[in-house]
């Protein structure tokens, strides 16, 4: 199996940080969302993998010095982003779904 390490290795081509950054961790990435929402399917875990990307990013993800390989363990921003993104999809899961029986929903009083 040919890897996009492998594959875009080979081309010559010079990654910048961020891109370092995301080929080190892709993999344990997606394990770790995968293991923190065992009920999702494999889109709805790449979905919360980009939005994890996304989120660490806008909340200022630093990747001027990113290097491959910063340990065995994710950067702490990430996993923090990660839960933030699973939280967020398990939420809105909740609010789709109906109300047990017997139960009404209350309305929020008018400010």
């Amino acid at each position: 199996m040919t890897t996009i390490t492998a594959f875009r290795s080979r081309s010559g081509r010079r990654f910048s940080p961020a891109e370092k950054l995301f080929l080190a961790h892709q993999q344990q990435l997606t394990e770790f969302v995968s293991h923190r929402a065992p009920d999702a399917d494999p889109h709805t875990v790449e979905d919360l993998v980009q939005d994890t990307w996304t989120e660490a990013l806008l909340g200022g993800l630093d990747t001027a010095g990113a290097e491959p390989g910063l340990g065995a363990d994710l950067p702490q921003i990430l996993a923090q982003a990660a839960r933030v993104a699973i939280y967020r999809h398990l939420e809105g899961r909740l609010a789709e779904e109906p109300a047990p029986s017997g139960v009404q929903a209350v309305e929020s009083p008018a400010a």
